[in-house]
């Protein structure tokens, strides 16, 4: 879990929704954040990952290149690209899969995510590319060591290596 601050300590925070509708118009976009647990202190219902919706689904390669050029966005894809980057079901995506840059998080709107309650607290989430590689430290042998590598692992692959070697 990255710190998601500014220089400055404020929170480096995109509101994706509000940028979008603010160029092609109010309820032009809908962004669904994964993350929307009330834990303010830490993440304030902000992550790294979301999924936008369009009402015009002839934006959709205008928008995502418009994500792309944001500051906070490291990645931004249409679903069928995002489906398959990051194997992910294609039919319970939105029409764009934007990803935040290391040190930002996406919300929606500003009215929708309190940040009130950060008091002085960073900013902290997670769930980006930058955050993928994770420490892994088994403390006995594995039992299928060749297996485990195919394709190189992954941050969920920790469930299989755990319950099955």
């Amino acid at each position: 879990m990255s710190d998601k601050s500014n220089a400055d300590g404020t929170p480096n925070v995109l509101f994706l929704e509000d940028a979008i509708n603010g160029k092609w118009g109010a309820g032009a976009a809908r962004v669904i954040c994964s993350i929307t647990d009330p834990f303010v202190r830490h993440h304030g219902a902000l992550g790294s990952f979301v999924r936008v919706y369009l009402k015009n689904k002839a934006d959709v390669c205008d928008v995502a290149r418009y994500c792309q050029s944001l500051p906070q966005v490291e990645l931004a894809l249409e679903s069928e690209e995002a489906a398959k980057e990051m194997e992910l079901a294609v039919d319970r995506e939105g029409d764009i899969v934007v990803v935040a840059s290391k040190h930002a998080v996406i919300g929606s709107r500003k009215e929708e995510h309190d940040l009130a309650n950060l008091e002085n607290h960073k900013l902290r989430s997670h769930g980006g590319i930058s955050e993928q590689d994770i420490p892994l430290l088994m403390s006995r042998p594995m039992r299928k060591p060749a297996e485990a590598r195919i394709g190189g692992w992954r941050n969920f692959d920790a469930f299989d290596l755990v319950l099955n070697n």
